[in-house]
């Protein structure tokens, strides 16, 4: 996996537009960005130069056209920045992560119960 920096908000906007297409251009990326993430044509064009610099995508110019794919997966991406969070904000400490959700938000019956499942699940893997 190809060492990446952490993504801005409009970087991941991006990716995302990216990874459901698969291959996209700037116009496409453009033209399907949510309306509350709109951006001028020149500035979505820099972000995802920027995104090749950081290795998240690249690029392949076919013609006049630059296509982009993605290099990182989602889940590659979720977890480094899953990651980089918890180092800084929790001392690299998923538990204390976990405790602070538990103490800060409200979960429902159907929450709680999906949590105890995929922790049973872990503990199973884990035997």
């Amino acid at each position: 996996m190809p060492k990446v920096d952490i993504l801005t908000k409009l970087e991941w906007e991006i990716m995302k537009q990216v990874w459901r297409k698969k291959r996209a251009t700037v116009r496409e990326v453009f033209e399907i960005m949510p309306a509350d993430k709109a951006r001028a044509y020149t500035t979505i064009q820099t972000y995802m130069e920027r995104l090749v610099d950081k290795n998240y995508l690249s690029k392949e110019k076919i013609g006049l056209v630059n296509f982009y794919t993605a290099r990182v997966k989602v889940n590659d991406a979720l977890e480094r920045e899953t990651g980089y969070f918890v180092r800084n904000a929790f001392d690299g400490s998923f538990s204390k992560l976990a405790a602070f959700l538990f103490n800060t938000h409200d979960f429902d019956e159907k929450d709680l119960a999906e949590i105890k499942r995929l922790i049973e699940e872990k503990e199973q893997r884990d035997e």
